[in-house]
């Protein structure tokens, strides 16, 4: 009888600790974002997928539809950063410029600045880019 207590007890205490663990792994800039940017003066959808790197450089790409078509870019963190607030590097047929990401805690959403280049100077991020994790059910 003790030994089957001694069990069950070690099993979810292994449940408990694993689950603590698992959710906290699970916090990650890494995912599908799915938001708005304002490109061309307006708000267009944006799909944001970002990866980490094992340096933990975030790497990724993004997707806008705008009136004279698709605009498809990559972003790229220069150094790799901690925390939840990072800078990337965006580019695409328009050109290049800063991103500045602000992540909610959890990392499910963030909330971004963004800015041009002009003559290899990077303009200040002031254009609004925002994502939250896109669920199952989201379209673009």
């Amino acid at each position: 009888m003790m030994n089957i207590r001694s069990i069950a007890f070690a099993l979810v205490a292994l449940a408990l600790f694993g689950f603590g663990t698992a959710s906290s792994m699970a916090a990650s800039p890494a995912g599908r974002f799915c938001g708005e940017v304002i490109s061309s003066g307006d708000y267009q959808d944006v799909e944001t997928m970002l990866n980490v790197d094992k340096d933990g450089r975030i790497t990724g790409t993004y997707e806008l539809d705008e009136p004279d078509g698709r605009v498809e870019g990559t972003v790229t963190e220069k150094e790799p950063g901690t925390g939840t607030s990072r800078t990337l590097v965006w580019t695409d047929k328009y050109g290049t410029g800063l991103l500045e990401l602000d992540f909610s805690d959890d990392y499910k959403e963030f909330k971004a600045r963004w800015g041009g280049s002009n003559n290899g100077r990077f303009d200040a991020a002031s254009h609004t880019w925002n994502g939250t994790r896109c669920t199952s059910l989201s379209l673009r």
